[in-house]
Parts: C-alpha cells; sequence; structure tokens
C-alpha cells in the first residue's frame, strides 16, 4: 500500500515536472491591411536553414502566437517578406506590423516590423543596432576608397577618417556589452556579432565577463561551444585545409605548401582595401619569395574574368584560387570570412601565428622569419 502511494506521487511529481518545464511564450501582434497573411515563427538549423515551429493567420488585423520551448532561444518571425529576430521568454512580446508607403504615397507590400517586450528583446534589438552602423561605416569606407584608389593621399586621408568612425563604434560597443553582461540577449551579439567582426581575444574576453548566470544558459553554452569552434582558426590552431581551383583549372591545396611561411590571403577584384595593399604585398613577396615564402590567395569574387583580369592587371604572381562563389564560397565560411581583406600568417607547419596583418606591421612580422 506505503508503495503504491510512493509511486503515485512519483508520478504526479514527473507530470507536474513536465508540464511547468521550459517557457511558455506569447506574441501577439497587429498587421496593417493583413487579414489573411501567415505569419511564422522559426528557427534557426544550420546555415541560412530553418525550421517552421509555429504558424498563425491574420485575422481582423492581428494574430496571436503562443506555445512552449524548453529554454530562452532566438527565433525568427516572418510575415511576407519580412523578418525580424527576437529572443522567445516567457515576457508577452507584442508586434506592431506597418505598411510601407512609396514617396508618391503607393503602401508597398512591404512591413515596418516594431518588437516590445522584455528587456532582453531590448539587449537584441540594440546589438543589431551597432552591427548595422559598424556595416554601414565598412561599406561607406570601401566604396570611397574605391573613388579615391589612383590617388594616394585621398586613399591615405579616407582611411584614416574610417578606421576613426570604426573606433568610436567599437567603444560603443564595448560600453554596450559592458552594461549587459546579465543580459542573455547579448550572447547572440557576440557570437553572431562579435565573433565574426573582431579578434578572437575580444570574443574570449567578452565572454569571460558574462555573469554565471548567464553562462549556464542554453544560449550562453551555445557561446561557448561557437568559442571552441573559432578557436581552430584562430592564431595557434592549425588552418583548415583548402582545395580550390587555380585559374588554370586544376586544383592547389593549402597544404601543398607545407614547409614554407604562407600568407593566407582572402580578397576579390572589387575590393578597394585589398588592392591597396597589393604594393606591400609585393614588395614582400618579391624579398623573401627565394627564401621559402609564399601567399595563397583566395578571391571572393563570383566573374571568372574579373578575377583573372585583376591577378594580369596588376601582376600578382602568387598561387591564386577561387571557388567563384562569392560570399558564398564554402572556405570563406569555414575561416568566418564577413570582410575583406581577411589575412592569416601561417609557419611551416600550418599553424596561424599571426592575423590581419598589413602595412610595416606585416612587413616586420615576416621579416622576423627569416632573420
Amino acid at each position: 500500500m506505503i508503495k503504491n502511494v510512493c509511486f503515485g506521487l512519483c508520478v504526479i511529481l514527473m507530470l507536474a515536472v513536465s508540464c511547468n518545464s521550459g517557457e511558455t511564450y506569447k506574441i501577439s501582434g497587429t498587421v496593417e491591411d493583413g487579414d489573411g497573411m501567415m505569419v511564422y515563427l522559426k528557427k534557426e538549423i544550420g546555415d541560412k536553414k530553418f525550421l517552421v515551429e509555429d504558424s498563425v493567420v491574420v485575422k481582423n488585423g492581428a494574430f496571436v502566437l503562443s506555445g512552449k520551448i524548453q529554454q530562452v532561444d532566438k527565433r525568427v518571425l516572418t510575415l511576407g517578406k519580412n523578418e525580424q529576430v527576437l529572443l522567445l521568454d516567457e515576457v508577452p512580446m507584442q508586434v506592431t506590423a506597418t505598411r510601407l508607403v512609396s514617396k508618391e504615397g503607393k503602401k508597398l507590400d512591404a512591413y515596418d516590423l516594431k518588437l516590445a517586450g522584455s528587456p532582453e528583446q531590448e539587449v537584441l534589438k540594440m546589438g543589431k543596432q551597432l552591427e548595422m552602423s559598424k556595416n554601414l561605416i565598412s561599406l561607406g569606407g570601401m566604396f570611397a576608397m574605391v573613388q579615391v584608389k589612383d590617388d594616394s593621399v585621398k586613399l591615405d586621408s579616407t582611411w584614416k577618417a574610417m578606421e576613426m568612425l570604426k573606433r568610436e563604434v567599437d567603444k560603443s560597443i564595448k560600453n554596450f556589452i559592458d552594461s549587459n553582461a546579465n543580459r542573455m540577449a547579448i550572447t547572440y551579439v557576440i557570437g553572431d556579432f562579435i565573433a565574426k567582426e573582431y579578434p578572437f581575444e575580444d570574443v574570449e574576453r567578452y565572454y569571460g565577463q558574462l555573469t554565471p548566470e548567464v553562462k549556464a544558459s542554453y544560449p550562453g553554452q551555445l557561446l561557448k561551444d561557437k568559442i571552441e569552434k573559432l578557436r581552430f582558426i584562430n592564431v595557434g590552431g592549425i588552418a583548415p585545409d583548402i582545395d580550390l581551383a587555380a585559374p588554370d583549372g586544376k586544383q592547389v591545396k593549402l597544404s601543398s605548401l607545407r614547409g614554407k611561411y604562407v600568407l593566407l590571403d582572402f580578397w576579390a577584384s572589387w575590393c578597394g582595401p585589398c588592392l591597396a595593399e597589393v604594393p606591400n604585398v609585393k614588395a614582400i613577396y618579391e624579398e623573401y619569395k627565394d627564401k621559402g615564402f609564399e601567399v595563397y590567395g583566395v578571391s571572393l569574387d563570383d566573374k571568372r574574368e574579373a578575377w583573372v583580369n585583376a591577378i594580369e592587371k596588376h601582376n600578382l604572381p602568387w598561387v591564386h584560387v577561387s571557388s567563384l562563389k562569392g560570399w558564398e564560397c564554402p572556405v570563406a565560411k569555414r575561416y568566418n570570412v564577413t570582410g575583406i581583406p581577411k589575412m592569416y600568417l601561417l609557419d611551416k607547419e600550418g599553424r596561424i601565428v599571426a592575423m590581419d596583418l598589413r602595412g610595416e606591421a606585416l612587413k616586420e612580422k615576416v621579416a622576423s622569419f627569416f632573420n
């Protein structure tokens, strides 16, 4: 009898725990002129691959999505062609979708999505805004440098102005992360943004500042796993092998250059900063090519003619390879390349000894191998 009672209590407790496990979410929204439209809640399950977890039809200009998830996690809300990243937790969230209007006053098939919810969502939103600011400065700087690439004085001043703006954004990002180390959303800011745009040392440092509770959370564990993977493509790790086609169609492996010091250079024919660094790289190459130094250039061009013409026009005598898939190049993704030029210096064993050195810093580092 006592055994049966104990067993019954255990079953009840287990059911209670299972019913209360996870987080209950609720997303309420209004959509201007949106009746009949589908709203989807998606989870990313791979590189640009998503799984639809929930969906609802907009009725009378409104919708509600609700359910349970196992832990606080990031999701993507999709309405037509519009997407919004959000952090799903137990705090009710409100979405307001307003139709965009053209200059002529015509309503467009696009929406401005505004989210209101937990402080975590605000952190995610602010992180995205800082990322956009950083990217706009980089894109604007590259465009400006292409415009003045034939004027060395203007090129230098443009580069300095761009670097100054970057430093200001970097300062804002540091302060933002420092003041939100207790928020789970900051793990996505670090993992999705900082890990792509900043040195590995910065990623590790920011992770170290997180509170124990955030580190122990599901997003915290995801960030930790990502950092461990990034460790292999940073100083001290063996550079993952590359096997791509040269202009003549023959495959050339990065590992075929073992026994030499190698500059692994991600570039493209359309990249102003890449071409601005060419004279420096050529000078280094000419000085050390007969002493055991090689350059392995991986182009992110997507047109063979533009790639080959750039090699010939600028007389680039080293090893060149490309997948001709642009930013979809699998090698670029493996190396977490989100901006170019991106450079790795490898020792004779293929180990990464330095990253993103340019100008005099690159020249001095290569010289140290042979002196």
